[in-house]
């Protein structure tokens, strides 16, 4: 694989850790048993990264894995996303509310808004290019409003704890199967148009078993993670870094077994 520098989440090892596919072990570790299911990750700048977790977020330095700030007062998140000074927490009952939440912060982690709608299983939530947000929500994505309205459900054969979507700008939409282990593409009028990456499509080795975050680079290639079981002990099971190019071809693959168990959370530097 292409040299590639990055934050990876570790959830079978509860670790959040600066890699680099050429070196043989991790720039740094930090231990995230204190502040766990760190599943989302946010460049802010060049020095910081946003990671959400399950009661909060916290701000990281990226070449010194120092926490430079933290709120931790809910319990539930499962996505955290700054867009200006402003702070979305997505997860499932938040400030008390039920169901699926999205709870707009100010600058100073005070409550601005409040939306909510009913479900009870909500993963990563991304802005589309309108304002509108794509909501991870098990078997279908669900596109809504700010207020959490639906405008519309985009659903494949397979989706099972779906991970992530991400709009991309000629309107198509890409999607991680989260257990479906493959990936799928829906066109502007999100209709089904393509699915890639799942078992006999990649070298065995590669192992498919749940995609989970992935990054669109510049030249186009996808490259996801392949998250492989809870606990400390998957790193040999299969590949943890797969890339796709832009039609969705396998090009490679990369895994670190004596360093990671089980990637969730990928953000390419």
């Amino acid at each position: 694989m292409t040299r590639r520098r990055f934050l990876g989440y570790d959830e079978g090892k509860q670790t959040l850790g600066l890699y680099d596919t050429s070196a043989s072990e991790p720039a740094w570790l930090l231990g995230l048993a204190g502040l766990p299911l760190a599943r989302d990750l946010q460049k802010l700048d060049s020095d910081k990264v946003l990671v959400g977790f399950n009661r909060g977020f916290f701000e990281v330095h990226v070449n010194s894995g120092k926490i430079l700030t933290l709120q931790d007062r809910w319990n539930g998140v499962t996505s955290v996303r700054r867009v200006g000074e402003r702070t979305l927490l997505t997860g499932i009952g938040l400030e008390g509310r039920l169901g699926v939440t999205v709870a707009t912060l100010t600058a100073t982690a005070g409550l601005e808004k409040m939306a909510r709608r009913n479900g009870n299983y909500v993963r990563l939530m991304r802005l589309t290019p309108t304002g509108t947000y794509l909501l991870c929500t098990d078997d279908h994505i669900l596109e809504t409003t700010p207020d959490l309205v639906e405008l519309r459900k985009l659903t494949a054969p397979g989706f099972r704890h779906a991970w992530m979507a991400q709009r991309m700008e000629d309107g198509s939409t890409l999607v991680s199967a989260g257990y479906g282990a493959f990936m799928a593409r829906f066109d502007a009028e999100g209709q089904l148009c393509q699915r890639f990456g799942g078992t006999g499509e990649v070298p065995s080795e590669v192992a498919p078993f749940f995609y989970a975050g992935f990054q669109v680079m510049e030249d186009g290639h996808i490259i996801a993670v392949n998250w492989q079981g809870h606990g400390p002990e998957n790193g040999h099971k299969g590949r943890q870094l797969v890339e796709f190019d832009a039609s969705g071809n396998y090009a490679d693959s990369w895994s670190s077994p004596a360093n990671i168990s089980s990637l969730q959370g990928l953000l390419i530097l």
